[in-house]
């Protein structure tokens, strides 16, 4: 499309901007030539001064070798100060390479090295750019690593320099030791001498590449610009030319006194400006000769009138047919496409009746009849006709009678409608299939809420007996059946709750808050709540949180609650012995935002090598002998994924099988501007509330007993009803410090119940306290219970800890 655009903005500038265009596009290639040699010809300069430098790194490192060995003889202090003098240049260039092969190396420091090492100052930057730009070409890769070994056997030599000197120095140090040392720094001599004309080699190669490259770049740029330099003007030259020759067309066809044809215009240059004012000059001088023969026509019939109309209708792309009683005596050329006839078939036919369908044909007639018998001056609607290959399409019409020598004839306008009703059609079954995957979606949403309604219920008792049984003496065999019991009801609820947020996350109903948190508050929360799994298998669990991390920060607790719980439970759960850690560490801080790694590491089982590529897939986990010992349905890690991905963070696990894992989980807050009270709600702190007396609307018996057991146990008075008519009843005839709502309820559920409390009691006992405790889960639910007017939410099967501590924080307003 952008090629399209400027050729036809080329075509339209003047013939002098359109050469303008050409030299300056030459100029730019010859630029780009200039540039690209001056490029190389430094390059090949570079390469050629380090060849220079390496001479005199060669030289040096020969020298503090010759001054050395001198040392050895003369034990003369002045020959080892002008080895350590000799050996600084290799050393300098040594700063230089060690600071290059850093991924963001310090430009400065590199020059400081080469300087050190007599590099000419005028080739420093330009060896530094050699080296930055093409360290992974063949050439300078290699002799990098020459370099690197060169550098190696430099280390030696500064050893066994150092040694000599000590050996020296000692006064008595037998002289076939300092012999021996002397043929070892002869030998490391020999081995840099290799090393140094391999280097001087390879470096060589690289100049003579660099020499062919410019060659073939420049041979390749030359060729670039002549080949566009001769495409630009053979396209010009070609859109001149082909203008000229329509306008000389043209003129050949008016000197044969030809009127109906025009010059084309190809452009709005020049010629372009000609070929239109060429054109105007035909059209004034073929007006002069229409206003000439202007008697004549007036002696044209009005049918052939007519016909000029019908012929302007044509060329605006409709069919236009003219009929007398059933006989068709005009069409047009887009009539004949529709129906798949030429105008002699049509012309043929005995009626227009049977280009119609069976069915169409009892309509059409007796539309015929009222046009005929004057009834109806005009209609418009569709039909279908039949083609001449038998397709049946759909036709848009607008028929009106006219009147021509007396007879009344039926001037029909009509269009192919067949795409745009197949279209229409296609977009009819589109949303209808939309609509019932919308509705399939909603009763999946709908039954999944019914059924962890439905499960729940009857865990609350489970779950909350078996608490309630394992608080009673009992011997070792019935408190190992209870665990049982309580193992088995919290992975059910595991379970559930896992479905529900994966059915949640892939219909994206998933909300993310921002809002202040401590995190501070959030991983002691979690370390609380998985305290008494990890004391019950003799496991330490212990958390860190970096002292540069902010406490208050901005985005969503509840999600990041989730991801530390799920990272905590999984590490619980695969440990047998040993710790588990949950660490916050800070990665790095920008201004206002931080970027933060939660990490929970356990000692446990540890991950197959194979399976870690798949472990945050949905329903995956290491093996199946590991679903069958430690249960689960393999989505938490996939949450747990997708709630890291909702925040625009990520998840990482690294793992050693049989040594344990590690989990993380990344991701930016921001800072909160004002510091954040504590939270009052805490599930280890139990303030004692005396007198309390408790008003239970809950329908289910077993649950009820569940409950009133528990609050009783707690020394409160409790008032049992089954449904929000009832409460509403027991709540006018007696007070009560607090209810505890059910929502699904016969006769009236939790939520009418609060509405009328709220709306129809009078004070105080409208301000009753309300705290739903129900089976719902959705979010939906709990927002909605807010909505109503409840001051609190916990949903079954609940924890008798978080319970208190939700009845506490109520109550203190």
């Amino acid at each position: 499309m952008k090629g399209f655009l400027f050729f036809k903005w080329l075509k339209n500038v003047s013939l002098t901007k359109k050469l303008y265009f050409v030299v300056s596009i030459m100029a730019v290639l010859i630029a780009v030539e200039l540039f690209m040699l001056s490029f190389m010809v430094h390059t090949l300069s570079s390469t050629r001064a380090v060849v220079g430098a390496e001479g005199v790194w060669s030289k040096a490192q020969k020298d503090a070798v010759y001054s050395l060995t001198k040392y050895g003889y003369t034990h003369n202090e002045k020959d080892y100060q002008q080895y350590q003098k000799l050996l600084s240049v290799p050393l300098g260039d040594r700063i230089s390479r060690l600071e290059l092969m850093k991924p963001k190396p310090n430009i400065d420091n590199i020059r400081k090295g080469f300087a050190q090492g007599q590099f000419n100052p005028g080739d420093i930057d330009g060896a530094i750019d050699l080296f930055i730009r093409f360290h992974d070409i063949y050439y300078i890769h290699n002799a990098i690593v020459i370099w690197t070994k060169g550098d190696y056997y430099i280390t030696m030599l500064q050893y066994l320099g150092d040694r000599l000197h000590k050996q020296v120095s000692n006064g008595t140090t037998p002289i076939a030791e300092i012999s021996q040392t002397q043929d070892q720094i002869y030998q490391l001599n020999e081995i840099l001498t290799v090393l140094e004309n391999n280097f001087s080699d390879t470096l060589g190669d690289g100049s003579r590449w660099i020499e062919h490259l410019v060659l073939k770049i420049l041979f390749s740029i030359a060729i670039t610009v002549e080949f566009t330099g001769l495409l630009l003007t053979i396209s010009v030259s070609r859109a001149i030319s082909k203008g000229i020759n329509e306008v000389v067309r043209i003129s050949n066809t008016v000197a044969r006194a030809d009127f109906s044809d025009r010059a084309k215009v190809y452009s709005n240059d020049e010629i372009g400006l000609l070929a239109t004012s060429f054109n105007q000059m035909i059209d004034d001088l073929q007006k002069k000769i229409g206003e000439e023969k202007q008697a004549e026509e007036a002696l044209v019939t009005q049918k052939n009138l007519y016909e000029t109309l019908l012929k302007t209708e044509s060329e605006m792309g409709e069919g236009v047919c003219i009929t007398e009683g059933e006989k068709i005596i005009y069409v047009n050329e887009a009539v004949c496409e529709i129906y798949g006839y030429n105008k002699e078939e049509i012309f043929a036919l005995p009626s227009f009746i049977s280009l119609v369908p069976e069915e169409e044909k009892p309509r059409l007639i007796e539309r015929l009849r009222l046009r005929t018998n004057g009834e109806q001056q005009q209609s418009s609607g569709e039909t279908l006709v039949r083609r001449k290959d038998e397709k049946i399409i759909n036709i848009e019409y607008t028929v009106r009678n006219i009147t021509v020598n007396g007879h009344i004839q039926m001037l029909s306008i009509i269009r192919d409608v067949t795409l745009k009703k197949q279209a229409e059609e296609q977009l009819r079954k589109e949303r209808e299939r939309a609509e019932s995957a919308e509705i399939a979606k909603r009763v999946s949403e709908q039954f999944l809420a019914n059924m962890s309604h439905e499960i729940r219920t009857p865990m609350n008792a489970i779950v909350g007996f078996t608490d309630v049984m394992l608080k009673t003496p009992l011997n070792a065999e019935q408190h190992q059946y209870l665990e049982a019991i309580k193992m088995s009801g919290d992975n059910l609820l595991v379970i559930i709750n896992d479905i529900l947020d994966f059915s949640r996350m892939k219909s994206g109903k998933i909300p993310i808050e921002k809002r202040a948190f401590k995190l501070s508050q959030i991983i002691a929360m979690c370390n609380e709540l998985m305290h008494p799994k990890a004391s019950e298998k003799g496991i330490k669990l212990s958390t860190h949180i970096d002292k540069n991390i902010p406490d208050n920060l901005m985005g969503d607790p509840t999600r990041l609650n989730q991801v530390i719980l799920n990272f905590t439970a999984n590490a619980i759960k695969f440990t047998t012995k040993g710790e588990v850690t949950i660490n916050a560490k800070l990665l790095s801080e920008s201004g206002d935002e931080v970027y933060l790694e939660l990490m929970v590491k356990d000692s446990g089982i540890g991950i197959p090598k194979d399976k870690l590529s798949t472990i945050f897939e949905p329903f995956i986990q290491a093996d199946t002998d590991i679903a069958k010992r430690y249960g689960g349905t393999g989505l938490g890690l996939a949450i747990v994924k997708q709630l890291a991905e909702l925040q625009n963070g990520s998840v990482e696990v690294l793992s050693e099988e049989g040594k344990g894992s590690s989990f993380y989980f990344r991701i930016k807050y921001k800072i909160a501007k004002a510091p954040l009270a504590d939270d009052k709600v805490a599930v280890n702190v139990r303030k004692e509330i005396k007198h309390l007396n408790v008003l239970l609307v809950e329908d289910n018996k077993m649950n009820q007993l569940l409950a009133l057991k528990v609050l009783s146990d707690w020394g409160w008075g409790v008032e049992i009803v089954e449904n929000g008519l009832d409460a509403i009843k027991k709540l006018n005839n007696k007070d009560f410090d607090i209810i505890l709502m059910d929502i699904q309820m016969p006769e009236m559920d939790g939520y009418e119940a609060t509405r009328r409390i709220r709306n129809e009691l009078p004070a105080p006992k409208c301000n009753v306290p309300i705290m739903a405790m129900t089976a719902h889960v959705m979010p939906s639910e709990e927002e909605k219970c807010y909505t109503v007017g409840m001051n609190g939410y916990i949903s079954k099967p609940f924890d008798t800890q978080v319970l208190y501590a939700k009845i506490a924080s109520i109550l203190e307003g």
